[in-house]
């Protein structure tokens, strides 16, 4: 069996980041929550659902927003590349 290669730092990041491993996801909330929302009103998006939740995502820069709803659920979330 063949030992894998070691790698440099740089390396096994961009090998990480390549597979979306380096994601950073959070929940806006508050008043901050209103003003992405407004922004994101003025934007084109995508939409999906699966008969229960509703998914609308924006793609602004390098920054993806989600705000899923249904069954209770209303999140706005960011997610970034590290």
């Amino acid at each position: 069996m063949q030992k894998p290669a070691n790698k440099s730092k740089a390396e096994a990041r961009a090998m990480l980041k390549s597979l979306g491993l380096l994601k950073k996801q959070r929940v806006i909330c508050g008043e901050e929550r209103e003003k992405v929302m407004t922004m994101l009103r003025l934007l084109p998006y995508t939409e999906s659902n699966n008969q229960r939740f509703w998914c609308t995502t924006w793609q602004v820069g390098n920054i993806t927003y989600n705000h899923y709803s249904g069954s209770g659920l209303d999140d706005l979330e960011e997610v970034t590349d590290e």
